[in-house]
């Protein structure tokens, strides 16, 4: 289950700097699960899919949250990809090859967010 954020602070609070702060914190401290890495994926043939895994601290299995794929930009447009969380602290990104041909990707730099 994805984690609840508070409701920002409403027209009454806009001078109180404290309730700002607060509201601020907690989503800064949301979006500070992220991960990176840079490897050569190697060839995935036409209609399969390629994985790699990447480590984000913090990241927990089951409990439905959410994952954002940062894509190099030399990947190849018939490659879609997807995340998930698939064990604690860790995130496998996914690269499906939807075309005839197989693809090699480049060495590139892959970068994940979790988000609670």
């Amino acid at each position: 289950m994805a984690t609840p954020l508070s409701a920002p602070p409403g027209v009454a609070d806009l001078k109180n700097f404290r309730a700002l702060e607060s509201w601020h914190q907690a989503v800064q401290s949301m979006l500070k699960l992220t991960g990176s890495r840079t490897l050569d994926v190697g060839s995935i043939a036409a209609g399969t899919t390629g994985s790699f895994t990447v480590t984000v601290t913090g990241a927990r299995a089951d409990a439905g949250q959410t994952v954002q794929v940062g894509l190099p930009s030399t990947v190849d447009t018939g490659l879609v990809p997807w995340g998930t969380v698939t064990a604690d602290d860790v995130v496998t990104v996914y690269l499906y090859n939807r075309t005839g041909s197989p693809i090699d990707p480049v060495s590139a730099t892959y970068y994940v967010r979790v988000m609670p």
